[in-house]
């Protein structure tokens, strides 16, 4: 495997990959692209609501707080 400035395996004493050490300033886009990956792999089981009502509900409380101001 090629060695690339800014990254370093961690290895076990047997050799096995343990953990991967990013420098951030030489890779902070990578980091930011791994870091939305988890999220959305995260929510992968979330209820989803279709755009429009999202939109409504948003109208919907956009209005009540216009009422009680």
């Amino acid at each position: 495997m090629q060695k690339i400035k800014g990254l370093k395996i961690v290895r076990t004493k047997s050799g096995k990959p343990k953990q991967l050490v990013i420098d951030i300033d030489k890779h902070y886009d990578v980091v930011e692209d791994l870091l939305d990956i988890i999220e959305a792999e995260s929510r992968l089981n979330e209820k989803t609501m279709p755009a429009e009502e999202v939109y409504k509900l948003i109208e919907t409380k956009r209005k009540q707080a216009k009422k009680k101001a």
